[in-house]
C-alpha cells in the first residue's frame, strides 16, 4: 500500500508531480517509485508464499545495506545509487519502507491509531522522507521538514486506507483501527458482509478527521520559500485530499466501489497547487 501497483499513468497525481521536476530529479523519483512498487508488490500481488515473500524482503534489506556500502548487486539498486549520492537520500527511507511492508506478513488488524501509526510511517512516511530530498529544499529546518514529510505521508496513506477498505477486505486485511469501529458501534462482521451502515460511516468519519488534520498540519510545516521546490508533493496532496473529500460526500460508500478523481479535475487541482506555491492563489 505504498505506491500504486502499476507505473504512473498519464494524468495521475504521481505523474502530474513528475511534470514539475528537472530531468535529474525526475529520474531520481522514477527510480525511488520503482523501488516502492517492487517492494510493495512482494505482498500485494499475492503471487508468493509467506516464506518466499519474507525471503524477498530480506534480500531487499540486504540490498539496501549493499547500496549504501557502495556495492549494489541488483539492477534497480545500481540505478538508485547515483541518486542516493546526488540527493543525499536517507537510508532510513528505504530500510523502514521494507520493514513497513513486512508488517503485512503477519498483521491484518490494528487495535489503535497509535499502532497503525507505526505502519503508516513504514509504508508512507518513509516515502515522504525520500521525496522531500528529491524535490529539494533550502529553508525549512530539518525537524520541520521531517515532520512535514511524515505527516503528509500519513495523510496520503489514511486516504488510501479509507478508499480501499473493500479492496483490502478481499485480501483479508482491515486497516481501520478496531477501537474506532467499537467506538462507533460498528461490528466487523458487517464489513465482511459488505453492509454499509451508519455505524461504519461514523467509524470512517473518525479516520477522516485524522486525515484532514494531517493535511492541514502538513500545510503549516513547510517554509513558504520551499513551496515551489516541493510543488510535486503539493500537487499529489491536492489530488489525494480531493479524494478524501469525495469519500465524505459519498458518505464513505467504499465497500463495493473505488473513488477516483477525473483527469480534468486533477489538472485543475494541479494548476491551483502551482498558483498557491508561487503565492498567486
Amino acid at each position: 500500500m505504498t505506491a500504486p501497483a502499476a507505473p504512473p499513468q498519464s494524468g495521475s497525481s504521481f505523474s502530474l508531480g513528475f511534470l514539475f521536476l528537472s530531468k535529474e530529479r525526475r529520474a531520481g523519483l522514477e527510480a525511488v517509485y520503482e523501488f516502492c512498487r517492487v517492494v510493495d508488490d512482494i505482498l500485494d500481488d499475492g503471487a508468493r508464499t509467506k516464506d518466499a515473500a519474507a525471503a524477498e524482503l530480506d534480500f531487499w534489506r540486504e540490498e539496501v545495506e549493499r547500496l549504501y556500502a557502495g556495492r549494489p548487486t541488483h539492477e534497480l539498486a545500481r540505478r538508485l545509487a547515483p541518486h542516493v549520492e546526488r540527493f543525499a537520500l536517507p537510508r532510513e527511507g528505504f530500510e523502514e519502507l521494507v520493514n513497513g511492508v513486512a508488517m503485512d506478513l503477519d498483521k491484518t488488524r490494528y487495535e489503535t491509531q497509535a499502532e497503525l501509526d507505526k505502519y503508516l510511517f513504514g509504508v508512507a512516511g518513509t516515502v515522504g522522507l525520500l521525496c522531500v530530498e528529491l524535490f529539494g529544499h533550502r529553508h525549512t529546518p530539518p525537524e520541520a521538514l521531517r515532520d512535514y514529510a511524515v505527516t503528509m505521508g500519513n495523510a496520503f496513506q489514511l486516504t488510501n486506507i479509507m478508499r480501499d477498505v473493500g479492496v483490502d477486505l478481499e485480501k483479508g486485511r482491515l486497516y481501520l483501527p478496531l477501537e474506532d469501529l467499537r467506538a462507533a458501534g460498528c461490528d466487523e462482521g458487517t464489513l465482511l458482509r459488505r453492509e454499509h451502515t451508519p455505524a461504519f460511516a461514523e467509524a470512517m468519519r473518525r479516520v477522516y478527521g485524522r486525515a484532514k488534520d494531517a493535511y492541514r498540519r502538513a500545510g503549516t510545516l513547510l517554509d513558504v520559500r520551499d513551496r515551489p521546490a516541493q510543488l510535486p508533493g503539493a500537487v499529489m496532496a491536492a489530488v489525494y485530499e480531493d479524494v478524501l473529500e469525495e469519500l465524505r460526500r459519498r458518505d464513505f460508500r467504499v465497500l463495493f466501489e473505488k473513488v477516483s478523481t477525473p483527469k480534468s479535475r486533477r489538472l485543475v487541482l494541479a494548476a491551483k497547487a502551482w498558483a498557491k506555491a508561487y503565492g498567486i492563489y
